[in-house]
């Protein structure tokens, strides 16, 4: 399609609209940021929202700022529950605006992409779009998205679409309006908490801001202008001192820390060597103690053709007149437990009055080590 004349103008027109009001929300909130919060409040009365969250069939009023919020009351939304009293809406009425915030369970979450030509008319192509992207129709659901990315070099947005069934969210908005309340905003929190900035409702349903709020909002950018070129210039240079300074502190501290370091690296080194001796002696178990306690408990009829030591567990083969008595003598013994066959007994060939045995038992002092 050939553009030309305002068409073309139109179309060069509009990203750098869009890029305009980006830096303007960006720029307008750090500046607000920059007042306490005392003069904010004064001066931003509209900035008060009340905040609805639908809570196992109860709404939970919190009424505050994007800073804080508390919780001021709790409705029933069964049929004939009562209303809220006069005293509650005199404290609602400062609110600007009324947030219906969904459960998460009653909405469908969904990223996917969308060519970047698609922002100039978002909501008409999401209508669009709906019946590829999800199992409704735009007639079914109410829906909002959120731009998540702009991607110029591909032509594309990164959107996550937030859609309900409309049935559902109707008989909700239902039985808020029967309490009194008419929310301007219905959304969802994140997993933090947060509302996202969608909106629900159809644009039409949507609440308007008032033309004292915009007047207060031109008021509020000239001021933030006049005292960011006022005061901002002085605590910038005074920060580049502070930050030259400690710099170089930092870098001292680096140097020591560094130094201290290698230090105990060293000691560490130090004290391992000297430790490994004792270490290496304290790990090993006497194995002449283990031969003497055998040679005290084993009676006279019985001979040893193999001991084997493997750190706690002492293994022995041998012959015996009853290779089943050993078991007893050797838990009666207070260095040794755990006696047990490591094979069955079986008779020797030459005598048949002995038996051949190999069992294992394990000494008290490495089990207990």
């Amino acid at each position: 399609m050939d553009l030309k004349g305002p068409d073309l103008n139109l179309k060069f027109a509009l990203p750098l609209w869009r890029e305009l009001g980006s830096f303007w929300s960006w720029w307008t909130g750090v500046l607000l940021g920059m007042l306490p919060g005392e003069i904010r409040r004064r001066i931003l009365p509209g900035a008060i929202r009340l905040y609805l969250d639908w809570e196992d069939g109860e709404v939970v009023a919190s009424m505050g700022t994007a800073e804080s919020h508390r919780e001021v009351a709790r409705y029933a939304t069964r049929a004939g529950a009562q209303e809220p009293d006069k005293d509650h809406h005199f404290r609602i009425g400062r609110a600007r605006n009324i947030v219906f915030c969904l459960p998460r369970d009653k909405v469908l979450l969904k990223q996917f992409t969308l060519p970047l030509a698609a922002e100039e008319n978002l909501r008409e192509v999401l209508g669009f779009e709906l019946d590829r992207e999800t199992p409704f129709t735009a007639e079914q659901v109410y829906y909002d998205a959120i731009v998540l990315e702009r991607r110029p070099r591909e032509h594309t947005l990164a959107l996550q679409l937030i859609l309900t069934p409309r049935q559902a969210l109707d008989a909700m908005l239902a039985r808020i309006g029967n309490l009194g309340f008419q929310p301007q905003q219905v959304t969802v929190r994140d997993t933090v908490g947060n509302p996202l900035i969608a909106n629900l409702l159809p644009p039409q349903e949507r609440g308007r801001s008032t033309d004292k709020v915009k007047y207060i909002n031109l008021a509020l950018g000239t001021v933030a202008l006049l005292l960011l070129i006022a005061v901002v210039s002085l605590p910038l240079v005074h920060k580049a001192r502070v930050i030259h300074t400690l710099e170089s502190a930092v870098d001292i501290a680096t140097e020591k820390a560094d130094l201290a370091s290698k230090l105990r690296e060293k000691v560490d080194q130090l004290n391992k060597g000297s430790r490994f001796l004792v270490d290496k002696k304290q790990s090993t178990p006497l194995r002449v103690g283990t031969v003497a306690e055998l040679t005290r408990i084993l009676p006279d009829d019985t001979w040893v053709t193999r001991l084997d030591i493997k750190g706690s567990e002492v293994q022995i083969q041998g012959q015996s007149a009853s290779a089943a008595a050993l078991i007893p003598l050797l838990e009666s013994s207070p260095e040794l437990h755990n006696a047990r066959f490591r094979s069955p007994v079986t008779q020797t060939r030459h005598a048949k009055t002995k038996e051949r045995f190999h069992l294992s038992v394990e000494t008290v002092s490495e089990a207990g080590s």
